[in-house]
């Protein structure tokens, strides 16, 4: 995400997915089925592929996050 860290207060059980775009304005990852299934909004998350869309953002706290 740029190289930087955000701190925000939201729900920890919201979808690291709509964190990003709704957020964090960072629309590079997309919405696809909203199930895990399609793989449209795959993201790196300390170097493991997870899905945005079921990973809550809980799972993400202090973990760097990118984009493949």
């Amino acid at each position: 995400m740029n190289y930087k860290e955000y701190s925000l207060d939201i729900d920890p059980s919201t979808p690291l997915l709509w964190v990003l775009r709704d957020h964090l304005n960072l629309v590079g990852t997309k919405y696809g089925c909203g199930v895990a299934a399609c793989g449209a909004c795959v993201v790196h998350m300390d170097g493991e592929a997870v899905r945005s869309c079921v990973t809550k953002i809980q799972r993400a706290v202090g973990k760097k996050i990118d984009f493949p």
